[in-house]
């Protein structure tokens, strides 16, 4: 871990990292889950739980912050 010895805080990079991390051991207990709880999935019916998992984010649904959800077509670079 990159820790600045002067404000004992990780660096941006570090941050990153333990994100991708956590992501990861996400991902793994949520398949894990899956395959408890259905043990006749295929793969790919496995992936697909995935892919929806990532695009509902369930408890997230509006995203993780705090206030009004703003409105998603401002990221569209076609209306630029």
């Amino acid at each position: 871990m990159n820790v600045n010895s002067e404000t004992n805080r990780f660096s941006p990079n570090c941050k990153l990292q333990i994100v991708a991390q956590l992501l990861d051991i996400a991902e793994r207990a949520f398949v894990y889950k899956l395959s408890k709880r259905h043990p006749e999935m295929t793969e790919a019916e496995v992936k697909s739980a995935i892919r929806n998992w990532y695009a509902t984010r369930p408890g997230a649904e509006l995203g993780d912050g705090v206030g009004v959800p703003g409105d998603p077509k401002r990221f569209d670079l076609r209306m630029i």
